[in-house]
């Protein structure tokens, strides 16, 4: 049987389908009995949408002019 390390070790791939089939089973086995597996799984599915609509958004032009302005005045400013 798994323990939550070896699942969290595992899940990438798991989720791309390269594990053998006796891991699956295992680690199937281990997400059956396991809450907090179950919902670090749902977290690590739903990451890489989230982090996709999060590029997508766009900085207002104030703030990235503010940041541009504040990133030149540091590179000048360091050795």
């Amino acid at each position: 049987m798994y323990t939550c390390k070896d699942t969290i070790n595992l899940l990438l791939d798991f989720l791309d389908g390269e594990l053998s089939p006796e891991d699956t089973q295992h680690l199937r086995e281990h997400l059956s009995g396991c809450a907090p597996c179950i919902d670090f799984l749902r977290t690590y599915k739903a990451t890489p949408g989230l982090c996709k609509r999060a590029l997508a958004q766009q900085m207002p032009q104030e703030v990235s002019a503010k940041l541009s302005e504040f990133l030149r005045s540091r590179i000048k400013s360091s050795p």
